[in-house]
């Protein structure tokens, strides 16, 4: 019993030492653990320290972010605007331009049209007033170049006109007044130059017919030939046709041709006013008075005696076209309202 006892005794510390040996052990073991543990919470807080710190700086970063893009936001709203306005200035701009262009172009058309209008007034004016063909069909021309010009597709119905009036003024025959009243001039200058049928020649010159003798006759036939001839040459028989001219005296041989200037110079005028009735009754006259007092074997009296007969049927009064239609439908295009 006692040796157990002792034995007991001897174990007990023994086992207490190991005890807290283990013990310190475990305390040791759990010291560096905790240690460990707090080191790692410490690292733990910081690294959370260093996120919240992060996070802070982010959500600063994301409100100045959120503070630009407003900023963004505001001058992209105040860019839209201000392009809005532009835009619209940018419009008024261009309807501006558009109503001025529209005015110059209107204007300039009017002005055209005024100036064929005029043209067009010319020419009927020429036509009806001094019947003169060619400058009523050369301003008809000059109207239907300044319609072509223009290029107006309204008008179109004035150039057709123009060109049908254009046709029917070419159809009207034509008569050169300038150079008939030229030919009149001449005729007039050359008046005092033709002879006159009743003038007494300065001498007599006797026509002595020989009448032949064959060869092969006698003396007595050679012989009454020439008596005959001698006496033929004494008295000289003469047949006149028609009634005996009149002498007139030298006083009045200038009134002759005064007369004959006089119908020559009414026939000229008669001419350029277009008077057909009073030209040809002047042209009869003057040829007549020529027939009763001028040599009618004269080669200057025969070339005036053509020269009226050539001018005599000269048609003045030919039916002119009427050319007004033109000017109507112009006139109907340039009223207002009218586009």
């Amino acid at each position: 019993m006692t040796d157990d006892q002792d034995t007991s005794a001897t174990a007990t510390p023994h086992r207490r030492y190991w005890l807290w040996l283990v013990s310190l052990a475990v305390l040791a073991l759990v010291a560096w653990q905790i240690g460990v543990l707090v080191h790692m919470i410490r690292d733990n807080n910081q690294q959370l320290g260093g996120l919240v710190r992060g996070l802070n700086e982010v959500e600063v970063q994301n409100a100045k972010l959120e503070g630009r893009q407003s900023d963004i936001i505001d001058a992209s709203r105040n860019n839209s605007l201000e392009v809005a306005a532009l835009n619209k200035r940018l419009d008024e701009q261009s309807q501006i331009v558009s109503r001025l262009n529209d005015q110059y172009e209107g204007g300039r058309t009017r002005t055209q049209m005024a100036v064929v209008e005029h043209l067009l007034l010319t020419a009927n004016d020429r036509l009806l007033l001094e019947h003169d063909l060619d400058g009523a069909a050369t301003a008809l021309e000059l109207a239907d170049q300044r319609l072509g010009a223009l290029g107006e597709p309204r008008l179109f119905a004035v150039r057709r006109a123009i060109s049908e009036e254009r046709a029917a003024l070419r159809a009207v025959p034509h008569v050169d007044r300038a150079a008939a009243a030229l030919t009149f001039s001449s005729l007039i200058s050359r008046v005092a130059r033709l002879p006159l049928r009743a003038r007494v020649p300065d001498h007599f010159e006797a026509r002595v017919e020989h009448e032949d003798v064959a060869p092969e006759s006698g003396w007595a036939a050679r012989m009454w030939a020439s008596v005959k001839e001698a006496m033929t040459g004494v008295f000289n028989v003469r047949r006149n046709n028609g009634p005996a001219p009149r002498l007139l005296p030298p006083d009045q041989e200038s009134l002759v041709y005064q007369v004959l200037m006089i119908k020559l110079e009414g026939a000229r005028l008669a001419l350029l006013r277009g008077d057909a009735t009073s030209f040809r009754d002047l042209c009869d006259s003057a040829g007549s008075w020529i027939k009763d007092y001028f040599r009618p074997d004269d080669p200057g009296v025969l070339a005036a005696q053509a020269e009226l007969e050539r001018l005599r049927p000269l048609q003045l009064n030919a039916p002119i076209p009427d050319i007004s239609r033109s000017l109507t439908l112009l006139r109907a295009q340039m009223e207002p309202g009218v586009r």
